[in-house]
């Protein structure tokens, strides 16, 4: 009778050891990539100082409501030579300024922010004359007063159309 006796292969030859390896070392390989993008990266999406912003809201609201007591509102639209074009419209006696502030601020990515200084060309319309809108993507709009006083805000996500500013409801 012959026995045939088996050698025992090495540990490392064995698929099970690699097998049980691979999630670890998945994981590792996941933390390393995640760790990498966090410090590649900003988030200017997050506020630093959230107790001084959230005193701002109230100077913020206080604005829209001035605005609101004014009956302002506000359509903004591309003139014919693509320059930006605010007719300003209010119910009660209203002085038209001479100046306007319009902000365009992106939803999601802040180095596309846009500020234009508008200048009044009479009956209540304003321009920016050299100045042109972006093409798409979503958008907060905000129009302001020369010193800050009131407030008109809208959003869009196209400026094909003339888009209508008022205050918040």
């Amino acid at each position: 009778m012959s026995t045939l006796t088996m050698q025992p292969r090495a540990w490392y030859r064995q698929p099970w050891p690699w097998l049980l390896m691979l999630m670890p070392a998945l994981a590792l390989v996941g933390g390393l990539i995640t760790w990498w993008i966090a410090a590649a990266t900003s988030d200017p999406l997050v506020v630093d100082d959230y107790y001084r912003e959230g005193r701002a809201i109230n100077r913020t609201l206080a604005r829209d409501a001035t605005a609101q007591q004014l009956g302002l509102g506000a359509t903004l639209s591309a003139g014919a030579d693509g320059s930006v074009v605010v007719e300003l419209r209010a119910q009660a006696a209203f002085e038209a300024p001479a100046q306007l502030s319009l902000r365009l601020v992106h939803a999601t990515r802040d180095e596309l922010d846009r500020a234009f200084t508008l200048v009044a060309i009479g009956q209540g319309r304003y321009v920016a004359a050299g100045q042109r809108l972006p093409a798409a993507g979503r958008w907060h709009l905000i129009l302001e007063g020369p010193e800050r006083q009131w407030r008109l805000v809208g959003v869009t996500s196209s400026f094909a159309a003339a888009q209508q500013l008022g205050t918040r409801p």
